[in-house]
């Protein structure tokens, strides 16, 4: 990656959607921002620039995002897509992320909404170039942990505690959330055990297993209280517990992360 810049590539079939993420990233100077109109002149590009990060709409003429998804991945894996897309074709973008897609972001979006997802492409792409990473963890959320942690997400703080959550496609698809359960303060989890559980208004339950064993030093108050935060802001203020880990390099080969 030339001079550190993440570059970052937009497709999108509607000028003012390029215009408004331009404007919203211009001053971003770790960001090489390039934009195409149709996905033919966005292919045209990802071979030419190569970017680090995509986001591309979903619904295009011609070629659509999952197509355009396919073969960025197919150019480079390590590619981070972002889908653009509107509330109607949620469904779509939740298919986009099992397909490889990074994350989805949901027509009309704010400036804070586009920013959090970017940041968060961002900072894998740069910890990928630059040294002083502490672990595969630090400063960096994994995602899609497959095994005995599906459907979390993990990300190490500077404090060397392990800030545990769940992935949005997960909570998006139970829509409105009655209850969740939470491990307490002090309660020691084992790779593979309950550490969350979430009950929607019908009823639904979903339980899902730990990625990494250790000891809960801290439980999110504001999602148990309201458990709309994690759907809202799953990789931000919807974070659910921070863990002191017990085995951490024998739970990441588990994992395939080491």
């Amino acid at each position: 990656m030339d001079n550190d810049k993440v570059k970052i590539l937009v497709v999108d079939d509607e000028q003012i959607v390029l215009d408004s993420i331009k404007r919203i990233l211009k001053k971003d100077e770790d960001v090489e921002m390039f934009t195409a109109l149709s996905a033919l002149e966005g292919l045209d590009l990802l071979n030419k620039f190569h970017p680090n990060i995509i986001l591309t709409d979903l619904m295009m003429p011609e070629i659509d995002g999952l197509e355009f998804l396919r073969k960025a991945k197919e150019l480079d894996e390590k590619i981070l897509v972002i889908m653009i897309t509107g509330y109607a074709t949620i469904n779509t973008a939740l298919q986009a992320m099992q397909f490889g897609a990074f994350d989805y972001i949901a027509k009309p979006f704010t400036r804070d909404e586009l920013l959090r997802v970017i940041d968060r492409a961002k900072s894998i792409v740069l910890s990928q170039v630059r040294s002083g990473i502490k672990s595969p963890l630090q400063n960096e959320i994994i995602s899609n942990i497959r095994g005995v942690g599906q459907y979390s997400w993990m990300m190490m703080n500077d404090e060397g505690l392990v800030v545990l959550g769940v992935e949005r496609a997960v909570l998006f698809s139970f829509g409105k959330i009655q209850t969740i359960y939470l491990p307490s303060v002090g309660d020691e989890i084992r790779q593979g055990s309950v550490y969350f559980q979430i009950f929607s208004s019908d009823l639904r339950t979903q339980s899902i297993l730990a990625p990494l064993s250790g000891t809960v030093v801290e439980v999110n108050k504001a999602v148990l209280e309201n458990p709309d935060i994690a759907l809202q802001d799953p990789y931000g203020e919807g974070w659910l517990i921070k863990l002191k880990p017990s085995n951490f390099e024998g739970d990441m080969r588990t994992l395939g992360l080491l």
